[in-house]
């Protein structure tokens, strides 16, 4: 598998919590492999924050870190729904369960 982009975004949650869960989340996936790269995005450009979404890229030997850290995230932080976008579709994980560890597994290696 080539590298893949993915789109994360923050459902349910105030634009504050947002911006906190995004940089969060990019410190713990860094930290998860060096296979990735983590960059935030304002969600409207014309705001001034750091950024609420965020720029994944990725190949397969960073899969099973990046559900992994995803996984331990959620456990810590189990009121935010995250949404996953490719070219090709999108996923929202909300909550934490084995199920939807699975579904992330399948969706970043492209079988969803």
């Amino acid at each position: 598998m080539d590298q893949q982009t993915y789109i994360v975004t923050f459902e349910g949650v105030s634009p504050f919590d947002a911006q906190h869960y995004a940089e969060e989340l990019q410190d713990v996936l860094l930290d998860a492999t060096p296979d990735i790269t983590v960059k935030r995005r304002r969600a409207d450009p014309l705001t001034q924050d750091f950024g609420t979404t965020l720029i994944l890229i990725l190949g397969a030997p960073a899969v099973v870190a990046v559900v992994n850290a995803v996984r331990d995230w959620l456990i810590r932080r189990n009121s935010a729904s995250l949404i996953w976008k490719t070219a090709d579709g999108e996923l929202m994980i909300q909550g934490i369960s084995s199920k939807n560890v699975a579904e992330l597994a399948q969706f970043l290696v492209g079988k969803q």
